[in-house]
């Protein structure tokens, strides 16, 4: 798209959060820390480390969590430098130092702190004023995030913002989305800190003046960086450095996902997403997505209101002709399996090691769907992708362990091209399935490992088929495959303009959110425009 032409677009996770030792993680290691870089070389670009110096510590029985510096953060800090400095890869990787702020949170709301150098302090101020006034001498940022929680318990005082200093926000994460009260993905995921409230949103902010950039990122608190669903942080750089995602940060080139890798365009007159600019009205808004499933709306937010709704849903068709390639996406999932709450004294971690082959064609790309360790995918030709999948055991469905459920399923999502006549072979040793690609572009189907749930409550409770009532109890603990209906590349291709000649006042603000049919989402930065007569 105009605008965008210069720049590639990057991945991260701006919010990995890395625990020193305390009742619920092990002693901060080199060892842990290359264990957690390693694993974002394997899907990310980028990965800014955050720190967490808090400590979890019980009195009388009651759990609580530290309030400002402790001497023994300062030992954990000189290993996170080095692991970061260690592995920051020009070109092919980059880490980025950072920490989450541990002054009064509570007060201002909570901010991650990153420098574009390393071996740089970790800040004790108490008030974000000073943090500010310390990062001005430094060169850091602060970025604040779960912004939408009540203000003055975590949620985001908006009379203490420095443009400069935060030129963007975390409009969503593990804890859902701070976009605004009336605005999808609610902030449910942690029940201790919620629920989302006015004063602190993202719009809340927009709508003071504040000009800021909007990402993504998982606030996970469990070493993995990247958890698909989490949110994902993507930016707009000229290259794969420090020195190019830095300018690309301060330039406000960046957006957020939840998960699926949405590629969002969006320009205004020719001005790319981050940017400020006048006009005489009308202005020209283009979009143009790329989804991984099927693209449901792609709205325009003017001044906190929708100002036009673009709905792609019904605008496009399965391939019934043979003929030409037809291009698609299709999505693999791995999980589901055995719950601990069935009674089982011990479930293991299921190892899915298999292929993705087509007989005729080719795999364009493929995209990663990680949300643990020991994932792995390797495109070993044109036709052929090996994968190995590690599914955690499944925890009960509750809101407070949506993360943890999340660690169950992992997955990928293979873009092909090939004819209606080819087919799709999933192999999972000792399982093989093949699907039609004609019939793939119109039905799901699932390849269930229901001889492995009978074998396991065999081993464990010594029950065969027919010795259980209800048969309910092998299909619901069986380890299962989900193959998603595949999507024509029209279903997940969108692009249309829209001219807005309404002048609401003197500076407006316009940003775009993505929503697929999945319910997986995209937001924009937002682009500034002042209008002149």
């Amino acid at each position: 798209m105009e605008g965008y032409e210069e720049f590639r677009l990057f991945w991260g996770d701006a919010h990995t959060n890395i625990h020193g030792e305390d009742p619920n993680h092990p002693p901060l290691t080199k060892e842990r820390l290359r264990r957690t870089v390693k694993a974002a070389e394997e899907h990310l670009d980028f990965l800014p480390i955050a720190y967490y110096p808090f400590e979890c510590y019980y009195v009388k029985g009651l759990l609580v969590e530290s309030c400002g510096p402790r001497e023994r953060f300062l030992e954990d800090w000189k290993l996170v430098q080095e692991a970061v400095a260690e592995a920051n890869k020009p070109g092919k990787f980059v880490t980025f130092l950072g920490y989450e702020w541990h002054g009064d949170r509570r007060r201002y709301g909570d901010h991650n702190v990153y420098y574009l150098r390393d071996y740089e302090p970790l800040d004790s101020s108490e008030s974000l004023p000073e943090l500010y006034e310390n990062l001005r001498e430094r060169g850091g940022i602060a970025v604040p995030h779960h912004t939408g929680y009540q203000v003055g318990e975590r949620g985001k005082d908006w009379n203490f913002f420095d443009e400069e200093l935060s030129p963007f926000v975390e409009i969503y994460s593990s804890h859902g989305s701070s976009e605004g009260c009336d605005t999808p993905f609610p902030m449910e995921y942690n029940l201790s800190m919620g629920p989302r409230v006015s004063g602190g949103t993202v719009q809340d902010g927009l709508n003071r003046g504040y000009k800021f950039g909007i990402i993504a990122s998982g606030d996970n608190h469990r070493d993995y960086p990247g958890v698909w669903g989490n949110g994902l942080m993507a930016v707009f750089a000229r290259e794969l450095t420090r020195e190019s995602l830095w300018e690309a940060f301060k330039k406000r080139r960046v957006y957020g996902v939840t998960g699926d890798r949405i590629r969002l365009y969006f320009s205004i007159n020719g001005h790319v997403m981050g940017e400020t600019f006048a006009s005489k009205y009308p202005v020209e808004i283009k979009v143009e997505v790329v989804g991984c499933h099927a693209i449901d709306r792609i709205e325009i937010i003017k001044n906190g209101r929708v100002l036009y709704t673009y709905n792609h849903s019904g605008r496009w068709k399965v391939p019934e002709e043979e003929g030409d390639l037809v291009r698609a996406k299709l999505r693999v999932k791995c999980g589901w399996g055995p719950g601990r709450h069935y009674g089982f004294e011990k479930v293991e971690c299921k190892v899915w090691k298999g292929s993705f082959e087509l007989t005729e064609g080719r795999i364009i790309s493929v995209e990663p769907c990680f949300t643990h360790f020991g994932q792995a995918l390797r495109q070993v030709s044109e036709r052929k992708c090996d994968f190995t999948f590690t599914t955690q055991p499944r925890t009960p469905l509750t809101p407070l362990l949506a993360q943890h459920h999340r660690l169950n399923f992992q997955g990928a999502i293979f873009e092909i091209e090939a004819p209606l006549r080819s087919v799709i072979n999933l192999r999972v040793d000792p399982s093989r399935l093949s699907v039609p690609f004609r019939d793939a572009l119109r039905t799901e189907r699932v390849l269930a490992l229901t001889e492995e749930a009978e074998e396991l409550i065999r081993e464990q409770f010594g029950l065969t088929r027919e010795e259980v009532e209800n048969p309910d109890v092998f299909w619901h603990n069986a380890w299962k495959m989900k193959v998603y209906r595949a999507i024509p590349y029209e279903g997940y291709h969108a692009r249309f303009s829209h001219i807005d000649d309404d002048v609401e006042r003197s500076e407006n603000y316009y940003y775009v959110r993505v929503t697929q049919l999945n319910g997986q989402m995209a937001w924009s930065s937002p682009i500034w425009v002042r209008f002149e007569e």
